[in-house]
């Protein structure tokens, strides 16, 4: 049915400056006249002639009346327009959630779509407050119609609105303090009620009140005042009413709490056995209204009932919407469908409106959500809402506005490696809601046995704790560890209060080779660090200005040419280094033994010759840099530390305890402790990983310049890794914190780059994954090399990942070869369901291996948590903004036992136009014509018969 119904109507209308009789009264005078001056001319004229004269004149006569009488056709189109009432419904994921008895409404949602008399109290008092706001936005918008000078029928409309939801006040206080259906336990507090709802009758019942009703009275029968003394008791009588609001609603406030506490005893079994969730309260709600007063509404005004989560849809069944509603319940309950778990968009819902609104005229709005707008990138909703114009919004929330009761282990924070015998750092924080004056016991478990634990006090209703182990890690391999709480009763869930993670324990000894052409700052508190450090074995290479040789090296005073030397060292350090001093044969065996040992080799950027004289040498294969832009050459006012997103959390640079006091660190870092110089050699290459860049102090495009701009990176080789620096500044650390920064992070960095290397497996057959925590939308990068006795690579093309979950059920991938690293072969475990994972590598080749080599088939854990959306992270019900928006709109935040009242106070009548168009029947030129026609016949005979 179309909003807009068009009729039209014709009027036939004499426009002149005077009507009718006037001009019979003129045209017999008229005609007289003429007759006895013709007459006076027979024996003149002839009678013929005087008769043909009285009929020209008479024709003249009749026109040139017809004319000044002026008559008019007027056609008016007449355009009524019925005005339309949007009810928007969340059905977004967190409506799915059942919130724990007596904590969001449940009283004002029972009284809603009940029929029982014991909560008739409470159904009045909240239609008392609505219809009391609806009182005071009618005056207000009365006041400003005044203010504004608009017409006087304006403001009889208003007035009279405003008056009758006065009336509607009256009439639900009396229901309030009725009592019948109250206890005799409830009488003292039911006559207290009484006798506060008896001051506000007194109030609204007063003398301003009856004289504004005298007043409507008058201004509905056109009879405005004299006096202007009215126009200024408007503003006075909406200050007043809005002090009876916020009385009514203490009123209202109390009768709902004592009723609460009536509804939560009788149905305390219901509750026991699960409440309602959101949305199907919401229906329950909808189906109650739609039965009782839309069906009404529906003969003036259009009813547009749309359901929304990231976007608005019209339901289908607009004569009974609970249908849809009830079958999108039920697909969100079952199946948990993509469309529930998105998130909810209120910007998109009101925007929709809005758009809708050009088509037809919309009278009010009512949003039933928890309001947990939680998409990020969409314009706020407090912005569209100052868009509305004149229609308000009123909103329904629905569901908890506080944190149920819950204790969250929210992070755990540990090392990811670590070297036999280190001491690491594990911090915990954990979260707690409504547990004041409680304690849990958090615990640490080290392959299922009790490590350590610790006892945690809650002081709020809201805390926040950190909780610290110190662990030994004594044992080379992957240590699994799980930091648990110990549940409280009545807790939301307990599948929060628990985290397992791996720390990868290498072995105890580092074998390092540092090699430079100058003994530069770098080189030398590098050497002075590796000396002390008790873990570190440093054989050093020193070219000028004397020639230092020590370890394995004293004897050649050069470089390993062979794979097998570089393999008496773990990580490689080279500085300055001209070629002269690095011939090719030793960088084609340290690649080598980079791809196929799996070493790690740190080149560090000098002035001379690292990397800008190694173009055309095998080494400069494996930089992870190129020469980077103009933009971003050397800049005179030094460059700032940015550490990268990747970098943030990454093993190598965890130069303090716990995640927060790193972050500190670096920031401690970056501000006394600048970079003045780096290489022009800093543009990484697209393989390369960017831990932290170098960004020009004062460059105003900071993500740009980190991207292109790297201080710290490096890429995979093989088996192995090239670890850059773009310059010889780490040594700037040492003088900060007493040089606990400095040997922190190259601590790190080398540990990370030990434990990088395939660790878990055979010599024979060797796998690893890129981490061992994923969520269920991140892949799963597998990693597998297959070795023969010497050593060398082995082909194949049948080989297979398979990740077996720890309730039986099997995922199985392809492995593809790598062309760069014969014998290294990956695959990409994607949409992985949560649960803990073994992964190991199958196929004819590998069989053959396994059983060549005597072993078992290796394999690795790793677990994959549940990516659980924001919808569901945070499903509070945000009665902040609904707040907001009602009042940008002038509008309301409504219990739904008060929808009914404001509907019925709306006013739904349709808005009609009409349109005139007028048609002169008189104004055309042929009418002059025939005056002037008759005049011009008549002269014309009376020349050519000469009697003129």
């Amino acid at each position: 049915m179309k909003p807009t119904t068009v009729d039209f109507s014709e009027t036939f209308v004499w426009d002149g400056p005077f009507g009718p009789p006037f001009a019979v009264f003129c045209a017999v005078i008229l005609l007289a006249v003429f007759t006895w001056a013709l007459w006076r001319e027979r024996h003149i004229l002839g009678a013929g002639n005087s008769v043909v004269f009285w009929i020209l004149r008479a024709v003249a006569l009749g026109v040139a009346l017809w004319m000044l009488l002026a008559p008019t056709v007027i056609m008016v189109e007449t355009a009524t327009t019925r005005q339309a009432v949007a009810i928007l419904t969340d059905i977004s994921g967190s409506m799915t959630t059942v919130d724990p008895p007596g904590t969001s409404d449940d009283v004002h949602w029972q009284a809603a779509v009940s029929t029982d008399d014991q909560l008739q109290a409470t159904r009045s008092a909240d239609r008392a407050v609505a219809a009391a706001g609806m009182a005071e936005s009618l005056l207000q918008q009365a006041s400003m119609a005044v203010q504004q000078h608009q017409p006087e029928s304006r403001i009889a409309e208003l007035t009279s609105a405003a008056d009758a939801a006065v009336q509607r006040v009256r009439d639900h206080l009396a229901l309030v303090t009725d009592g019948r259906n109250d206890s005799a336990s409830e009488e003292p507090r039911r006559v207290g009620r009484a006798a506060q709802a008896s001051a506000v009758m007194k109030l609204i019942s007063g003398p301003e009140f009856d004289a504004f009703t005298r007043l409507t009275a008058a201004l509905a029968k056109g009879r405005a005042p004299a006096q202007q003394a009215w126009q200024e008791s408007l503003p006075d009588l909406q200050h007043r009413m809005s002090g009876i609001r916020r009385q009514l609603q203490e009123i209202a406030r109390d009768i709902s709490d004592q009723q609460a506490r009536s509804v939560a005893q009788s149905s305390a079994v219901r509750l026991r056995n699960g409440g309602p969730s959101r949305l199907s309260r919401t229906t329950d709600f909808l189906e109650t209204l739609n039965s009782s007063i839309l069906t009404t509404l529906r003969d003036k005004a259009d009813i547009r009932v749309s359901s929304f989560d990231r976007s608005l849809s019209l339901l289908s069944h607009q004569e009974s919407p609970a249908t849809d509603l009830r079958a999108i319940m039920t697909s969100a309950d079952r199946q948990q469908d993509e469309a529930a778990r998105t998130g909810t968009d209120i910007s998109a819902a009101l925007e929709q409106v809005v758009r809708d609104r050009s088509d037809q005229p919309l009278a009010a709005v009512f949003l039933v959500s928890d309001m947990s707008h939680n998409r990020s990138d969409a314009a706020s909703p407090r912005d569209v809402a100052a868009t509305f114009g004149g229609t308000p919004v009123y909103v329904i929330p629905v569901g908890n506005p506080r944190y149920v009761r819950d204790v969250v282990l929210q992070t755990v924070f540990a090392p990811g490696v670590a070297m036999r015998n280190d001491d690491i750092v594990i911090e915990a924080t954990l979260q707690a809601h409504e547990c004041q004056g409680e304690s849990v016991t958090v615990r640490l478990l080290q392959d299922g046995e009790e490590a350590a634990q610790e006892t945690v006090e809650f002081d709020s209703g809201f805390a926040s704790r950190r909780v610290r182990f110190d662990q030994k890690m004594s044992t080379v391999g992957t240590q699994k560890f799980q930091v648990s709480i110990t549940p409280l009763s009545g807790e939301l869930t307990e599948q929060n209060n628990f985290d397992d993670f791996e720390v990868n324990v290498t072995r105890s000894d580092i074998k390092l080779l540092l090699a430079d052409e100058l003994p530069r700052w770098e080189y030398r508190y590098l050497a002075q660090l590796f000396r002390r450090d008790p873990k570190v074995e440093c054989d050093e290479l020193l070219f000028r200005p004397r020639m230092i040789a020590t370890g394995h090296r004293q004897e050649s005073q050069t470089f390993p040419v062979t794979v097998d030397e570089w393999d008496q060292y773990d990580v490689v350090l080279l500085g300055d280094l001209p070629p002269e001093h690095l011939p090719a044969a030793a960088q084609e065996s340290l690649i080598e033994w980079l791809k196929f040992r799996g070493g790690t080799v740190v080149l560090i950027a000098g002035h001379a010759a690292m990397p800008q004289a190694y173009p055309g040498h095998p080494l400069f294969g494996i930089l992870p840099v190129t020469e980077t832009a103009e933009s971003l050459s050397d800049s005179g006012s030094g460059y700032a530390f940015h550490v990268t997103e990747e970098g943030r959390n990454h093993n190598a640079l965890m130069i303090a305890d716990t995640e927060d006091a790193t972050q500190l660190a670096w920031s401690f870092v970056n501000q006394f402790a600048p970079l003045n110089s780096v290489s022009p050699w800093r543009q990484p290459r697209p393989a390369a990983h960017t831990l932290i860049s170098a960004v020009p102090r004062g460059f105003s495009d900071v993500e740009t310049a980190a991207a292109e701009s790297a201080f710290l990176c490096w890429q995979a080789v093989g088996r192995g890794m090239a670890v850059y620096l773009s310059g010889p500044d780490t040594y700037r650390l040492r003088f900060l914190r007493g040089d606990r920064l400095h040997y922190r992070f190259w601590g790190q960095l080398l540990r990370w780059a030990i434990a990088s290397d395939l660790s878990v497996g055979q010599e024979r057959v060797r796998i690893r994954t890129d981490r061992t925590r994923y969520t269920s939308a991140e892949p799963v990068e597998v990693t597998v090399r297959l070795m023969n006795e010497d050593g060398s690579a082995v082909l194949a093309d049948d080989l297979q990942v398979v990740a077996t979950h720890n309730d039986g059920e099997q995922t199985s991938v392809p492995l593809t070869t790598d062309p760069a690293n014969p014998g290294q072969y990956s695959a990409s475990l994607t949409q992985l369901s949560a649960g803990v994972y073994r992964v190991e590598p199958t196929g004819t080749t590998v069989d053959q291996l396994l059983q060549e080599a005597e072993q078992e088939r290796p394999g690795t854990s790793l677990t994959v948590q549940a990516e659980v959306p924001l919808e569901f992270l945070d499903t509070r019900s945000d009665r902040a903004l609904a707040q907001q928006i009602a009042d940008i709109t002038s509008g309301q935040v409504l219990p739904p036992t008060a929808v009914e009242e404001v509907l019925t106070l709306t006013d739904l009548e349709p808005k009609v136009t009409r349109k005139p168009d007028t048609r002169p029947l008189w104004l055309e030129w042929k009418y002059l014509w025939i005056i002037f026609g008759c005049l011009q016949t008549e002269w014309i005979i009376r020349k050519w018969k000469g009697v003129g």
